[in-house]
């Protein structure tokens, strides 16, 4: 049977949503559904609302106009980005209890059980949640959501800081599951495999556009769509400019000709009406540069890296690696192996096991921007990376990062992710770093600004070590020498 035969299970019913007392619109009027069994991604630009469309379908948000209906009661659960800091002392068993309505003394059974479904290996369930790899955590929190026994399933980033394997493994898992599910991801190739359909925020509109096609074909149609409206544009603002020319060169002249002057400035003035409004959703972020202050000599020497085996025990391995301007490097290896922990160690190494040089900058992208002050405000963060940078420079990078007004003003943490990537990204372009450090760097963002973030680390000068499972974005990186940690411990 076609997914377009399945019962409707959930139903946005003329439905609106504002925040700031009705200042920022999110949704307008919006009407749509959802059948069972299909598998949907939610598509938009960063801010345009997919985090909020969630927490309207859960409930934790209610609409400003019209209904939700649930139309088969079904139950939701929804796998979120990131375990909430404040849970992160809480054993794997305490933490999935909170699921519980009632006691279950056959619960630790299920907990195994849904392990097994996601892929991992915990042999202590008294174990915190705090010391488990971020991609330990990513399957945690997808376990967390399948213990629940959901009919409609949110899934908001599962990707993220996954290996290429356990990609495969989800995929797999979500084109078998007989359920709704529901993704938010940045993650093309991961989307194209399993989408039934798109739902598309239109952030100019503020309507939900519904498509029935896989997630490539909805994203050509609308970069088409933008292609159009672009040469629309470029036509009528020429035309209009050609118009206006004539237009004070007529002024100038008697009877007819004024006539016709005023006859073309309301002509005029219906064109520039006429004029598409490209969507914002579809515009991407500035290209930018990061300069490299040049650096003779070794910028970091690695001896020796420390890596967690499969019994969650720590080996210690040789490496001799030395790295210098213009080299790139990617570490690969499974969840849990320890890549963002021997980064961490990198950002400040200087020890028998690795040695940052003399005078080096290093540049660190944290993929939880744990490396950024949560309680700093956004102008000091950009201005304490450079001690000669002047306020000049600094308004000037942070505009062209979209970071302006009174943004300046406020803490890091009221900023969303989003905004944090952007301020990380405006820091290495004042920092001028010799070494980039970098976790994860297209976390958080849309896919439309893969290319540039690609660019700029093309066209860097310095040093780079990263980690990235965004295999759309490692594509792109020219030059990019592999360590693969896995290899190691063999």
């Amino acid at each position: 049977m076609s997914v377009s035969n399945n019962k409707v299970i959930l139903r946005f019913a003329n439905t609106s949503f504002a925040y700031n007392d009705g200042k920022k619109i999110i949704l307008e009027d919006t009407s749509f559904s959802l059948r069972e069994n299909t598998k949907i991604t939610i598509m938009g630009q960063n801010g345009a609302g997919k985090s909020t469309m969630f927490k309207l379908i859960m409930g934790e948000l209610t609409p400003t106009t019209g209904k939700i209906f649930n139309d088969a009661n079904a139950k939701i659960a929804i796998a979120r980005q990131v375990i909430p800091r404040e849970k992160m002392e809480l054993s794997v068993r305490e933490w999935y209890q909170q699921t519980l309505d009632e006691e279950d003394y056959s619960f630790d059974k299920k907990i195994a059980k849904v392990l097994q479904e996601v892929n991992l290996t915990v042999p202590d369930l008294d174990k915190k949640l705090k010391d488990f790899s971020w991609g330990q955590q990513a399957r945690l929190l997808l376990g967390y959501a399948l213990i629940q026994d959901p009919d409609i399933l949110l899934l908001d980033e599962p990707t993220n800081n996954l290996d290429t394997a356990w990609i495969g493994d989800l995929i797999s898992f979500l084109m078998m599951y007989e359920k709704t599910v529901v993704v938010i991801s940045h993650d093309a190739d991961f989307l194209n495999m399993f989408t039934d359909g798109v739902l598309y925020l239109n952030v100019m509109k503020h309507k939900v556009e519904q498509y029935r096609w896989d997630y490539y074909n909805v994203q050509d149609k609308i970069i088409a769509q933008v292609e159009k409206e672009e040469k629309q544009n470029a036509r009528a603002k020429k035309q209009i400019a050609d118009a206006k020319g004539k237009i004070a060169q007529f002024s100038q002249k008697w009877g007819k000709m004024r006539k016709l002057a005023k006859k073309m400035r309301a002509q005029v003035a219906d064109a520039e009406d006429d004029l598409v409004e490209v969507r914002r959703d579809d515009k991407t972020i500035n290209t930018f540069t990061i300069d490299f202050e040049n650096y003779v000599g070794p910028i970091v020497t690695i001896n020796n890296v420390s890596l967690m085996n499969k019994m969650h025990v720590v080996e210690h391995h040789p490496l001799d690696l030395q790295v210098k301007k213009k080299e790139r490097y990617i570490l690969e290896g499974p969840n849990g192996i320890g890549k963002t922990t021997l980064l961490k160690r990198l950002v400040h190494a200087h020890d028998e096991d690795a040695t940052i040089h003399d005078w080096v900058r290093v540049g660190y992208y944290s993929q939880d921007f744990n490396a950024l002050d949560m309680n700093m405000k956004v102008w000091d963060a950009l201005h304490e990376v450079n001690a000669e940078l002047t306020d000049e420079q600094v308004y000037k990078t942070a505009a062209w990062f979209l970071l302006r007004g009174d943004l300046l003003k406020n803490t890091i943490g009221s900023l969303s992710e989003w905004q944090k990537w952007l301020l990380c990204y405006a820091r290495f372009v004042l920092q001028k770093p010799h070494l980039l450090i970098m976790d994860e760097p297209t976390n958080h963002i849309n896919f439309r600004h893969l290319p540039i973030i690609a660019d700029a680390l093309n066209d860097y000068q310095g040093a780079l070590i990263m980690v990235s499972h965004d295999q759309e974005f490692v594509r792109k990186m020219n030059g990019l020498q592999t360590i693969n940690l896995g290899k190691l411990m063999k």
